[in-house]
């Protein structure tokens, strides 16, 4: 009798079964940057843009950047690295990422876009990163 109420009571703990579509269950042995560094794209000569005046600078996007400072065993910047690095390029960032660096904790942004600048420390999704030098 016991046994039986063993079982029905291990029967009924529900097991939490991780969704394979959410960043935090990717598998992060294998990163993303090297599958990004061989990918080569050759896009079609553009015809050159009429010039503007030096007044009209409307038309002008924002240029932003972003550099990652990151280090050697750091599981939030291998993260960064398969979860944001292509929102933000698909965005429109510039991305560099340095390894030899004198920041003690990482991984550390340094956004630039326009004449606006931000360093923040930590995790950083794209929406901060905007948000930082809006």
């Amino acid at each position: 009798m016991l046994l039986a109420f063993g079982l029905l009571y291990w029967a009924s703990i529900p097991v939490e079964v991780p969704d394979p579509t959410q960043c935090d269950n990717l598998e992060i042995s294998n990163p993303l940057i090297e599958e990004v560094a061989r990918v080569e794209f050759i896009a079609p000569p553009k015809e050159p843009d009429p010039q503007p005046s030096p007044s009209d600078k409307s038309h002008e996007k924002t240029k932003r950047e972003v550099l990652i400072f990151i280090s050697k065993n750091c599981p939030p910047c291998d993260k960064w690295k398969q979860c944001e690095m292509n929102r933000f390029m698909d965005a429109g960032w510039a991305v560099g990422i340095v390894e030899v660096h004198s920041y003690g904790r990482t991984p550390t942004f340094e956004l630039k876009s326009g004449d606006k600048k931000a360093t923040l420390t930590g995790y950083t999704t794209l929406e901060q990163a905007a948000e930082a030098v809006r």
